[in-house]
């Protein structure tokens, strides 16, 4: 059993607080306010992965792309992909081979294999994504070890502040550190609708 008072908090932890996880992020003018809303989050090496995703009726495409991706793979993953300001959901046909282009597209930077980045999306729904924003913005991230805060702000949408940190513990005697990031102002009804968060 772990206690918190075994857990040493970190100052400005983020999801890139792990040795191995690098972030970034750009504004692709997905929203409104011009802020940050592209991001992507990678592994030097493969990662053993795992989803948690809502059991709503209606699943957006990045939610299948990505299941079928850990699927594929058997679990593993190396890099994710996410926007805010747009949430690919109710987009039909269209809106599934975007995810998929997004997974293309991310997987072409960082040097990956498609199966091996996993896509998420929050923001308005019903309306298609702008891919020549996203290709542009994909073609402009830079990722590193310093990226994560980056990326806790590139996927809030109503949120007042990002949501990040991170911890080092003992666990069977060797030190670990886990770091994350998530977005969701009560978003997290009905059933994990569009709150999201990754963990590494």
């Amino acid at each position: 059993m772990i206690r918190t008072t075994d857990l040493e908090w970190l100052t400005d932890g983020t999801v890139t607080s792990p040795l191995g996880f690098q972030a970034g992020a750009v504004a692709a003018g997905l929203k409104k306010s011009g802020g940050l809303d592209l991001c992507l989050i990678a592994s030097d090496t493969p990662c053993a992965a795992a989803g948690v995703f809502t059991t709503n009726r209606v699943q957006a495409p990045p939610l299948q792309v990505t299941r079928e991706h850990l699927l594929k793979t058997g679990g593993v993953a190396r890099a994710v992909v996410v926007n805010s300001g747009n949430a690919n959901a109710c987009t039909g046909p269209q809106g599934d081979e975007d995810a998929r282009e997004m997974a293309r597209l991310a997987a072409a930077r960082l040097g990956l294999a498609e199966d091996l980045v996993l896509v998420a999306s929050t923001g308005v729904i019903g309306v298609p994504l702008p891919m020549d924003r996203i290709r542009e913005g994909i073609a402009r991230i830079t990722v590193g070890p310093d990226g994560g805060a980056l990326a806790a702000q590139a996927i809030m949408t109503t949120d007042t502040r990002p949501k990040a940190g991170a911890v080092r513990l003992e666990i069977a005697g060797r030190p670990v550190t886990i770091g994350g990031i998530a977005k969701g102002a009560g978003m997290i009804h009905p059933h994990m609708a569009t709150m999201l968060a990754f963990l590494t």
